[in-house]
């Protein structure tokens, strides 16, 4: 009888552990979101980081439903944390749909972790976004059939 307790205690908990990684995921936070980026959901909506070349990013808030990126009555506060020091990023609006977040001087630490404060549309969030730097680039299906190396160039537009 001992043996059929402790079976299903074991079951039991390696179902929690297999449940417990699945949601994790289960905002989309493996998958590409829209642009091209990272997705997190720090909220009743999503952000999207996408790591530029010159060390800043490029920051989406999303709905829901992974669409509709706003700027209007939302901001974003952002640091990156590596090691003992912390550097806070300046973001400005950019592109009337997104946010572009840089250290001042260009020194955006390429390591560590990137914290994310967002309020989108009025709605501030309750927990902050992290992102672990550097964010790996996401290998689209078709460079995954032809071997290709993954995209790092981002799909947001500096204008």
């Amino acid at each position: 009888m001992s043996f059929l307790k402790n079976l299903s205690l074991v079951l039991a908990f390696f179902a929690s552990v297999v449940l417990t990684g699945t949601q994790s995921l289960a905002h989309g936070e493996d998958q590409e979101g829209p642009h091209g980026g990272h997705i997190q959901m720090p909220a009743s909506f999503h952000t999207e980081v996408i790591p530029d070349k010159d060390g800043s990013f490029h920051i989406f808030l999303l709905d829901m439903n992974f669409k509709n990126p706003t700027i209007k009555d939302s901001e974003i506060q952002a640091r990156i944390t590596s090691g003992k020091k912390t550097t806070q990023l300046q973001c400005n609006v950019m592109g009337n749909n997104h946010f572009h977040c840089l250290a001042k001087g260009n020194k955006t630490p390429r390591t560590g972790i990137l914290f994310l404060k967002a309020k989108r549309e009025g709605v501030q969030a309750q927990m902050e976004a992290q992102y672990k730097l550097p964010l790996k680039p996401f290998k689209s299906e078709e460079a995954a059939k032809s071997g290709a190396e993954p995209k790092t160039e981002s799909k947001a537009h500096h204008h």
